[in-house]
C-alpha cells in the first residue's frame, strides 16, 4: 500500500476530483461535500458501480484512513490510475476545520429506503437532503403523471402537490398502472393521495381536485420549487408555461402522440412553450388519445423521462434539457433531439427575460 498516494487534508483541492466516495460502513456526524456513500465491502465487490470510468480522479475517504488506504490500494490494483486515500480521514479533515456536510439529517430508514440514490456520485447525501426539501407540483395524474408521481414519491421528494380534475375511467388502466379496478369513478387525486401513502408515508400530498388555467395556476404553484407539465391540452401548456415565467419556477413539460413523445425544460426566462409553439393548432386539428389511440409504454417513457429530468434539477446532477426538445420515438426505437431557443417576439418570457431581449 505504499505505492498509494495519501494525501493531507490541508493539500486537498477538491475540484480536482472527479470522485469522492466514503468508504466508511455507516455515516454519522459529517461528511465532505459532495462525497458519496461506497461502504467498503460494497466497494470492493463492485468498484465499478461507484467510480465507472478507472480514468477518473477519485479521493477515498474513511474515519481515520485506514479503511481508505486500503480499498485505494484495491483499486490501484484493479487498474484505477489516479485514486488518493485522505490522510487520517474526516477526523483530521474536521481538525483543519475544513468544510463538512452533516450526514446526521438523515434517520436510519432513510438511509437505507434511498441507499442507490445515496451511493450515485451526483446525488449522495446531499442530493438525497435536497430531494427530501423538494416541493413538486404535477400538473397531470394521467399517463404522463401517473409514472412522474410513482418515480419522484419513491425518490422521496418531501412535498408533491397533484392537480387533475377528472375521474378514474376505465380507459386509463390501459396506461396507467398506478390505478385498479376498484378504483374506477374515484377521483384520480383521491386515488394518487392512497396509493402515494402506501408507497412513501413520508411524501405530503397536497391534491386539487381540479382543471389548471390561467386564472388558478399562480395560487396552485404558491411555494413549488418546480413544475411538472404532464397535461395533454395546448391551453392548459400554455397556461403551466406562462405561470413558470411569471413565478421564475423551472417548468419540465412532456407530450405524446400515438407511438411518438417528446419532452423539455422550460427555464424561467425562456425558451418558454410559446416560443417552441407561438400558436396553437387550429381547431379540429388537435387529436387526443380517445380518438387517436396510444401506446401505453410509449407514455410511460415520457413520463419517466420528465421524472429523471426533475431528479437532476432538483439535485444539480446531469445536463439540464432547457433549449433541447427530446423526441421519442416507439416504434423506431429512437430518440432524436432538436435545439430550441428564445423568441425575441414572445410574449410568454420575453418581458421576464434578464438580457431585456
Amino acid at each position: 500500500m505504499d505505492t498509494v498516494p495519501s494525501i493531507a487534508p490541508r493539500d486537498v483541492d477538491l475540484e480536482r476530483y472527479d470522485i469522492v466516495l466514503d468508504v466508511r460502513p455507516y455515516l454519522g456526524g459529517v461528511l465532505i461535500p459532495g462525497s458519496a456513500h461506497a461502504p467498503l465491502d460494497d466497494l470492493l465487490a463492485d468498484p465499478e458501480a461507484y467510480a465507472p470510468d478507472r480514468r477518473a480522479h477519485v479521493l477515498l475517504v474513511c474515519d481515520i484512513g485506514m479503511r481508505s488506504a486500503f480499498a485505494a490500494d484495491h483499486l490501484r490494483k484493479a487498474g484505477y490510475d489516479s485514486v488518493a486515500s485522505l490522510e487520517g480521514g474526516i477526523d483530521f479533515w474536521k481538525r483543519e476545520g475544513l468544510p463538512t456536510a452533516s450526514a446526521g439529517s438523515l434517520t436510519g430508514p432513510q438511509l437505507e429506503r434511498y441507499d442507490r440514490h445515496i451511493k450515485l456520485p451526483g446525488i449522495g447525501l446531499e442530493g438525497q437532503r435536497g430531494l427530501l426539501e423538494a416541493s413538486v407540483a404535477v400538473v397531470g395524474a394521467g399517463g404522463l403523471g401517473v409514472p412522474v408521481i410513482s418515480y419522484l414519491a419513491a425518490a422521496g421528494v418531501g412535498s408533491l402537490t397533484v392537480i387533475d380534475g377528472d375521474v378514474v375511467e376505465i380507459s386509463n388502466l390501459q396506461r396507467q398502472p398506478i390505478f385498479t379496478s376498484a378504483d374506477i369513478g374515484v377521483e384520480k387525486v383521491s386515488a394518487v393521495a392512497l396509493y402515494i401513502a402506501s408507497l412513501n408515508p413520508e411524501v405530503n400530498v397536497r391534491t386539487h381536485a381540479t382543471t389548471l388555467t390561467e386564472e388558478n395556476a399562480d395560487d396552485l404553484f404558491d411555494g413549488v420549487d418546480l413544475v411538472i407539465d404532464a397535461t395533454d391540452s395546448f391551453e392548459a401548456r400554455y397556461a403551466i408555461s406562462d405561470a413558470g415565467q411569471r413565478l421564475g419556477v423551472p417548468v419540465v413539460t412532456g407530450a405524446v402522440y400515438r407511438w411518438e413523445g417528446q419532452v423539455t425544460t422550460l427555464l424561467p426566462g425562456g425558451p418558454c412553450y410559446r416560443c417552441i409553439f407561438p400558436d396553437p393548432p387550429d381547431a379540429g386539428v388537435v387529436l387526443d388519445c380517445e380518438l387517436t389511440g396510444v401506446l401505453g409504454s410509449v407514455v410511460g417513457t415520457v413520463g419517466t423521462l420528465q421524472a429523471t429530468e426533475a431528479v437532476n434539477l432538483i439535485t444539480g446532477t446531469g445536463t439540464s434539457l432547457a433549449g433541447r426538445l427530446v423526441m421519442y420515438d416507439g416504434r423506431a426505437a429512437r430518440f432524436d433531439e432538436v435545439r430550441v431557443g428564445p423568441r425575441n417576439d414572445c410574449v410568454g418570457c420575453g418581458p421576464y427575460r434578464s438580457d431585456g431581449t
